[in-house]
């Protein structure tokens, strides 16, 4: 092993696969300990994110067990999207901290395939451990797979599988199966290219929050902030408080979501949420909406 203190591995291992388990291995080959960060732990389930923190931990635990991994050097965190660079920049320095101690020797585990791999370069002072790419093996693929019915793609681990077929039989799996038809068929409406805007209204009395929950397939039962999205090529109303355009916020398509102080037109219905109860339940949100509203109350 190298002087390193430790290696961080972040990811969203929506499932883990082959190529995760390789590279968690090779971390081990060259550093004490490993800290697996699963992203995207405060968001909803969605064709996006199907799993939830403990459900891909628990996949990438046991496939690395099945691999002959030490598991006693490899700790495993939760992390949260902020859907902003250098928030979520800082959260990952914050759990190495707490893990290896501020002054630790790091290493960040990734590869660079894209511009989702960016993160790799906003940790001055870390070193870079570089793990090959297995060609033609990503998770978006599996999902694809699994959701439209088709054999998984090679490079699944056996425990991973036995998984995924289980969950195959859920509630949860039948949910996800329409979401990911009308995902596909919404973002098939679409012209190229399409960047779409949405309305929503942030609506706070006293200690409660406005809040619609939404019937149709694409993020069935989840709250959200009251509002539309706008048909291709319309413009918002001005008076926005902020707008919040991450690309990866949106399922359909890349969406910017222009925020209104104050009561939502009639036209939008929603009820009152004890603010306690919705902070408090982040993956109770579609989308990013918990972000936004946490963001906009100051708390997140």
């Amino acid at each position: 092993m190298t002087g390193m203190d430790g290696a961080v591995y972040v990811g969203r291992f929506q499932p883990p696969h082959a190529a995760h388990v390789g590279s968690v291995l090779q971390a081990l080959n060259r550093a004490p300990q490993v800290l697996v960060l699963m992203g995207s732990a405060n968001l909803a389930r969605s064709v996006h994110n199907p799993w939830s923190a403990p459900e891909r931990m628990g996949m990438l635990r046991a496939a690395l067990h099945a691999s002959g991994a030490e598991l006693r050097r490899v700790t495993f965190r939760p992390l949260r999207d902020h859907f902003d660079a250098e928030r979520w920049a800082a959260a990952v320095r914050g759990q190495a901290a707490a893990v290896f101690g501020p002054a630790a020797a790091l290493a960040l585990v990734g590869f660079e395939k894209d511009v989702s791999s960016a993160y790799l370069r906003w940790f001055p002072g870390w070193s870079r451990l570089n793990v090959p790419q297995t060609a033609g093996l990503n998770a978006t693929d599996l999902r694809r797979a699994l959701f439209e019915g088709l054999p998984l793609p090679a490079g699944v681990p056996e425990t991973v599988q036995d998984f995924l077929e289980t969950f195959t039989r859920t509630p949860a799996f039948t949910r996800l199966q329409a979401e990911w038809q009308a995902v596909t068929a919404a973002r098939a409406a679409l012209p190229p290219g399409a960047r779409l805007i949405e309305e929503r209204w942030l609506h706070r009395t006293g200690q409660r929050v406005a809040l619609h929950t939404r019937t149709g397939p694409i993020g069935a039962g989840l709250w959200e902030l009251p509002g539309q999205v706008l048909p291709p090529g319309e413009r918002p109303r001005p008076g926005a408080q902020a707008v919040f355009d991450h690309p990866a916020r949106a399922l359909v398509a890349p969406t910017a979501a222009h925020i209104y102080s104050g009561a939502p037109p009639p036209a939008f219905a929603s009820r009152p949420v004890a603010l306690t109860t919705a902070l408090a339940r982040p993956r109770r949100f579609f989308e990013d909406h918990h972000v936004i509203l946490a963001r906009l109350l100051g708390v997140g």
